[in-house]
């Protein structure tokens, strides 16, 4: 009858649990996040508002893949692989795997074994004990399964972290890769103008011998190339330390060595002139923030529930030897035990009341983190497309004024020949084309590079490339 009293009782007490235990529905997640102070004074733009609703897979990103190169990729895939960071956040997001493991172990009872032996040293007896301790906890108002879920949530979090780790490698990988194209374009350019400046240094030496140049002439020309031989050996000093950079990002020993291309792909495809809100909301810095938000709800919940008394049960089974005529044989002796106990906390200075507030206050706080990440994601948007537009129209400015200063040295050139020009004009002409030209390069590879910035900022989906 006792026996079928305690199961009854350890039943009730188990369709009971979770008294206090609620799950946060999207509506409550929304309505916190309505709640932002951060958000009250935001006004979204009509047109972010519009395409809200509009599928993010239908947005084409070629204006991305037209930048892709099989090396590229190559490189890309070896660092998602091989990447020291990547690698060690893969070890963490483990460790918070199995932590999370741990917090779902307390919703279930515990078993111990149990050995002892004592020795009465005046009366010269001992006792011998084996036993099975089992205690279990019954989660009345839900404390152990807000543990558990905040740790859950906890690792969604971190997990989307992960994620967003990948893709700034998988970026800075992309950007070290065409920074290095451009510094091989530069070499090129650099370099063909001191085989220019050399053969003008070998015409002028022939011309002086004829009497058409003089030692001025020769001075100026000689001047340039070592200036130029200067500033080419800087660009590859440059250029080295990109490729180890790029090296090290996708595991490689950074020796500097690595080669690439010396042009840039075209990039021809044109940008969308909008984006749907909802590939901001699927960002993985957005999306981390969310669990964080969900995490800290678990949390309140639990701080709350450990104001409430709580109940676990206990029982242990096993046997006791002795010396003792009475207590002969350790089997022979079955013990038994079934309790329970309540424990409901009186005083503690207001402890558990002000971690509640804590609690709450950290709530709140994560929901503005979560608005200014979504403000922070707009911003990166806005100033990548505004970039974008900025730099496409420099970049014709600029071809303009290449085109029209070769145009111009071309002419000079004949007016050289002809004796109604001189070399030191022509090399200041020289060396501005070299500028604008240079200029041109930078251009193209801060275009590229912000078109993936303006990736990144909608959430990079597939990393850089699927």
């Amino acid at each position: 009858m006792y026996k079928n009293l305690i199961l009854l009782g350890i039943l009730s007490v188990s369709l009971s649990s979770c008294i206090g235990y609620k799950e946060p529905t999207k509506e409550n997640i929304n309505q916190l996040k309505e709640k932002s102070e951060i958000v009250s004074h935001i006004e979204i733009p009509d047109e972010w508002i519009f395409d809200r609703k509009a599928n993010s897979r239908s947005i084409s990103y070629d204006w991305v893949n037209d930048l892709k190169t099989p090396q590229l990729e190559t490189l890309i895939n070896e660092g998602m692989l091989y990447n020291a960071d990547l690698i060690i956040a893969r070890e963490k997001l483990t460790q918070i795997e199995l932590a999370m493991e741990i917090a779902g172990s307390d919703l279930y009872p515990s078993v111990n074994a149990v050995a002892n032996t004592s020795n009465n040293l005046v009366s010269n007896t001992h006792i011998q004990r084996l036993a099975l301790k089992a205690n279990w906890e019954i989660d009345l108002w839900g404390k152990n399964k807000s543990s558990q879920m905040a740790s859950t949530s906890s690792y969604f979090s971190a997990k989307h972290q992960n994620t967003l780790l990948h893709q700034s490698i998988a970026g800075m990988i992309t950007k070290a890769y065409f920074l290095n194209i451009a510094g091989n374009i530069q070499e090129d350019k650099i370099e063909s103008y001191i085989q220019k400046s050399k053969d003008l240094e070998k015409l002028y030496a022939i011309q002086k011998k004829v009497g058409t140049a003089n030692a001025l002439d020769i001075s100026n020309i000689s001047a340039e190339i070592i200036s130029l031989q200067g500033y080419l050996e800087k660009v590859k000093n440059a250029n080295t330390q990109s490729k180890r950079s790029l090296e090290l990002l996708s595991g490689k020993y950074p020796e500097g060595k690595l080669a690439t291309q010396n042009f840039f792909n075209p990039a021809g495809n044109r940008i969308p002139e909008s984006f749907p809100l909802e590939l901001l909301e699927n960002r993985s810095d957005i999306q981390a923030s969310h669990f964080q938000i969900e995490k800290a709800f678990y949390e309140v919940q639990q701080a709350n529930a450990a104001r409430l008394p709580s109940l676990s049960i206990s029982s242990s089974l096993g046997s006791a030897g002795s010396n003792v005529e009475s207590i002969n044989s350790l089997f022979s002796n079955p013990l038994l035990k079934v309790g329970g106990g309540l424990v409901s906390p009186l005083f503690n200075s207001g402890k558990l009341k002000k971690n509640v507030e804590i609690k709450n206050s950290q709530h709140k706080q994560i929901v503005e983190e979560y608005s200014k990440a979504v403000l922070n994601a707009l911003n990166e948007v806005e100033s990548s497309l505004a970039n974008l537009h900025s730099i496409e129209k420099q970049m014709t400015y600029t071809t303009q004024a290449v085109n029209e200063l070769k145009n111009n040295i071309n002419l000079t050139e004949k007016q050289i020949k002809v004796g109604i020009n001189n070399s030191f004009v022509l090399i200041r002409k020289q060396r501005d084309l070299l500028k604008n030209e240079m200029n041109l390069i930078n251009l193209e590879l801060q275009y590229r590079i912000e078109r993936i910035n303006l990736y990144m900022a909608l959430g990079a989906e597939n990393f850089i490339y699927s």
